[in-house]
């Protein structure tokens, strides 16, 4: 195996992604990580545990045997626990957790969203979960140490005083960024843009000069996916984010509803009839807008997540050669301010414990072995020999060259950071990756961005269950998307927004205001 390429770190480093997480560098170590280790017999077995986890990983899914693998038989080694998986399609885990739980055989730990979320409430009314507090207290140290107080009253995890979920924590507030293709914004002598009328202008001198030279005219200035999923930037600038909630005059009012959407519904209108916006946004699943900003590059901005942006400009650069990517501010609206809505510190995992598991404290020590050196290292390097070599106390890692290399780094990097902090805070490692410089410009961009959700942490609420038209991507995609190609004239905005409350928004809206005034007062 070739490791010229590699990267040299020194085995202290790894313990700079534990400090990184804001709170501890000190970790408790001992078996199955932090419990009493001169409580257990030296001859027993691991304890068992089966824990189900989504599948969201392609490693993962072309795996035959996930608990054959041999990154899960070197975690099982080195937890001290005889984990095994079971896995949750990562498309249906919604409808395979409520069955998990309707069904009653259940795991001893799962992989899931927050306990206010559809699949999980239920079984948190039901008394199906584990309180977890005294067991945390008892067993988890590490987490303990490393989870900021608040992340543990946030929704996701906490109710009636108990706490039902250990959180994966975001490594940031903010995780989109906007990028531009700066090759072409140096050929065609323009300065990055900042507020959203410079931005249009950049976006028709894409359309319109030819910047990737092919003398064709197949320039996709901006691109986004169904739903204006990462197209809603132009949106963000006038602080109408359609997935968001705005509480003012009393009541919590939906993004899409505040009357500034319409002054954004006219710039999109315009953006897609002049194809500045790809006429594609509305069918484009993931894999369409990757081969047109990765696989052809022919998109001059676009809309992505901050953690990944060495990978995407690894792959670009793999097939378009002379292509160069750069973070920026996302365009500043009227009142100045834009970016992406401003997240919780709790991600979208959350773990918990089945009330059924009549050992719950082995769980707990499993998660709690995430913060251990040992398990940064796994987590960080992968395994010695195949992702990267030890010598002289210094680790020489394989950086990814191909799309196997790449998928199976995803493995140790994503998938297997159960807990812990992400790999992109940890500077050491950032800084002699690829690109991994773009990463940490975009994170620092990040940090200064963004709009206020004052949803954040809302359950789905019970109008939205019984209508899930009321959901952004239902009534107000369908009034967007006949805007912006011309069937329907934005001066219908008002009458879109009155038909929107008949049709169960008022009873959403009081909804969303009483949870606002009960959980944030």
């Amino acid at each position: 195996m070739n490791w010229k390429k590699g990267m040299s770190i020194t085995l202290s480093g790894i313990l700079l992604s534990t400090a990184v997480a804001g709170c501890s560098t000190k970790t408790e170590t001992g078996a199955a990580g932090g419990g009493d280790a001169a409580a257990q017999a030296v001859n027993a077995p691991p304890p068992k545990l089966k824990v189900a986890v989504v599948n969201n990983e392609g490693y993962v899914v072309a795996s035959a045997n996930i608990n054959e693998d041999k990154y899960v038989q070197k975690m099982r080694e080195l937890s001290k626990t005889d984990v095994k998986f079971e896995l949750i399609n990562s498309n249906e885990k919604e409808k395979q957790i409520t069955l998990m739980f309707a069904g009653g055989d259940l795991p001893d730990l799962i992989q899931a969203v927050g306990i206010n979320s559809a699949e999980l409430a239920p079984a948190v009314d039901a008394g199906a979960l584990t309180d977890l507090k005294p067991l945390l207290e008892k067993y988890g140290p590490n987490i303990m140490k490393n989870t900021p107080k608040e992340a543990w009253t946030g929704p996701e995890v906490y109710k009636d005083g108990k706490i039902y979920g250990i959180p994966l924590l975001n490594f940031n507030d903010q995780g989109r960024i906007t990028l531009l293709r700066k090759d072409w914004l140096d050929k065609l002598g323009l300065q990055v843009p900042k507020t959203v009328d410079e931005f249009i202008e950049v976006l028709k001198a894409f359309r319109d000069k030819d910047p990737n030279g092919n003398g064709k005219k197949d320039e996709i200035p901006y691109t986004g996916r169904e739903a204006l999923l990462y197209a809603e930037t132009f949106m963000n600038a006038y602080d109408v984010t359609p997935n968001t909630f705005k509480f003012e005059n009393g009541q919590m009012v939906p993004g899409f509803i505040r009357p500034q959407m319409k002054q954004a519904l006219e710039l999109y209108k315009m953006m897609y009839q002049e194809k500045l916006l790809d006429n594609d946004v509305f069918l484009n699943k993931t894999k369409d807008t990757d081969t047109k900003i990765k696989g052809s590059g022919l998109v001059g901005m676009f809309v992505t997540g901050a953690d990944g942006i060495d990978k995407l400009a690894a792959d670009l650069k793999k097939n378009v050669p002379g292509a160069e990517i750069i973070p920026v501010a996302a365009p500043l609206g009227p009142d100045g301010k834009g970016g992406s809505f401003k997240r919780s510190i709790i991600s979208a995992t959350t773990w918990v414990i089945p009330s059924t598991n009549k050992n719950p404290e082995n769980a707990i020590k499993f998660l709690d072995w995430f913060y251990t050196p040992e398990a940064q290292k796994l987590v960080l390097y992968g395994l010695e020999g195949v992702d990267h070599t030890v010598e002289n106390g210094k680790i020489s890692y394989k950086v990814p060259s191909t799309n196997e290399e790449t998928t199976r780094e995803s493995m140790h990097l994503n998938w297997m950071r159960f807990l812990g902090p992400s790999h992109v805070l940890n500077k050491e490692f950032m800084q002699l990756r690829p690109f991994g410089d773009l990463v940490m410009q975009a994170m620092e961009i990040a940090t200064k961005e963004g709009r206020k959700n004052d949803a954040e942490g809302m359950p789905y609420l019970p109008a939205m269950q019984k209508n899930p038209d009321l959901y952004y991507k239902g009534l107000f995609i369908e009034f967007a998307a006949k805007v912006m190609t011309g069937k329907e004239p934005v001066e219908n905005f008002d009458k879109f927004v009155e038909d929107f409350k008949k049709r169960g928004g008022d009873e959403l809206i009081k909804e969303g205001t009483e949870w606002y005034n009960k959980n944030t007062k």
